[in-house]
């Protein structure tokens, strides 16, 4: 029931359930699907707690997406999760001919549909697009919202731990908080209470529906690959940030494919990806791989290595090599928070349109044999001089970076 004003929301939307837990049209099998695909879009953005998203799907189209699930509905603009049909679009601003209402399972609104479409780009009418932009939002209204709660990583652990139980305080605030946030009623009123109790209820039905091995995803990153190689979008790589400014490619990159966002001389990222590293103690070589400048045209990409309680700090020029190259070599403890992480913030202006890509990582061990560099860069001890793309090497105390909404 999303509907943006300037940054104001006022409660509007489908005029189907929002308490309830009914699924209209959809058969298990569907409904199995939405909830997959609502738990793995919140796993990538860090968001391990997959029912509290599932439960403001429900609450805002009973978990359809496509008007042929929700004829009460109105019909948006076609959607390829649809078979090409429309979208749900919401029944509650006026006629349908108007052209007003929310889009999809998650009912963002801008305006007229094309306003929407506009604002959020034409991933919205899509499950995946529509759900990672209600991620963002909550994500964005826990920051706000949520007492020392300051950055992306924080809100997301936050969220990570509200428990799925009915009178659990953090849980009520979260519901609370949707109420206000997602659907315009923040009062102490008789509505806005069986409001929050919608999102709240329907977030533990989801969970009880799926089960408790459904919904884990809190150890999808369960060790380092055995090659170590990490890429975008696997279950040890973390995306944050607006998903309207993450571009995929599907023809340069590591597995022929990789993602870019434009750098920025912001003074912390808003956009930024984590690559985890679940190694066992020991020392290894870091290389990232690189395109030559097609996507990667940013001459001062920082990737920040956080290893052994430390985070180091390499600034690399994407656009001089192709194929993976040298980071250096880093000591890791093997302590399970340990990690790659490059933020959009490289200092280069937006105004410069300058791409900054983000592919895979490949961390191996100094004992092992090294594969050929298809850069020809070389392996070196001591962390940060292992390319001669790394042009400085800043070493700090472990830290959070905080997001900037």
């Amino acid at each position: 029931m999303l509907r943006f004003l300037g940054v104001a929301l006022v409660a509007v939307g489908c005029t189907g359930p929002s308490t309830g837990t009914s699924h209209q049209g959809l058969t298990a099998a569907v409904k199995a699907e939405r909830y997959t695909l609502i738990r793995d879009t919140a796993a990538q953005m860090g968001v391990t707690n997959g029912p509290l998203l599932a439960g403001i799907a429900i609450s805002e189209t009973g978990l359809a997406h496509c008007q042929s699930e929700a004829t009460y509905a109105c019909q948006g603009p076609a959607s390829s999760s649809c078979g090409g049909g429309p979208i749900i679009a919401g029944s509650a601003d006026g006629p349908c001919a108007q052209m007003q209402g929310g889009l999809g399972m998650f009912q963002f609104d801008a305006g007229t549909y094309t306003d929407t479409v506009n604002t959020y780009g034409p991933d919205i009418l899509t499950i995946e697009g529509n759900s990672a932009q209600a991620v963002n939002f909550v994500v964005g209204k826990v920051i706000q919202d949520v007492p020392n709660t300051t950055d992306w990583l924080g809100a997301t652990a936050w969220m990570n731990g509200v428990p799925l139980v009915a009178g659990e305080p953090v849980m009520e605030q979260w519901a609370s908080l949707l109420a206000c946030r997602y659907n315009g009623c923040c009062s102490t009123s008789t509505t806005c209470k069986t409001r929050a109790m919608g999102y709240r209820d329907n977030a533990i039905a989801a969970y009880n529906e799926m089960g408790a091995a459904f919904w884990l995803t809190a150890n999808r990153c369960a060790a380092l690959p055995a090659d170590g190689v990490i890429d975008q979008r696997s279950e040890c790589y973390l995306a944050a940030g607006d998903p309207r400014y993450w571009r995929r490619e599907t023809v340069l990159g590591y597995a022929g494919n990789l993602e870019w966002t434009i750098a920025t001389n912001d003074s912390a990222p808003k956009n930024f990806a984590m690559w985890i590293v679940k190694a066992q103690p020991g020392r290894y070589h870091v290389d990232v791989h690189v395109d030559g400048g097609m996507f990667g045209q940013s001459k001062q990409a920082k990737y920040e290595i956080a290893h052994a309680g430390t985070t180091e700090t390499i600034t690399l020029d994407q656009s001089l090599g192709t194929g993976f190259v040298s980071l250096g070599e880093f000591e890791f403890a093997g302590s399970g928070d340990e990690h790659v992480l490059l933020g959009d913030n490289t200092g280069e202006a937006s105004s410069t349109n300058t791409k900054l890509a983000f592919d895979a990582i490949r961390v191996q061990s100094t004992s092992a044999p090294q594969p050929d560099d298809p850069a020809g860069c070389c392996q070196t001890t001591g962390g940060g001089a292992g390319s001669g793309l790394v042009t400085g090497v800043v070493v700090i105390a472990l830290r959070r970076r905080r997001r900037i909404v």
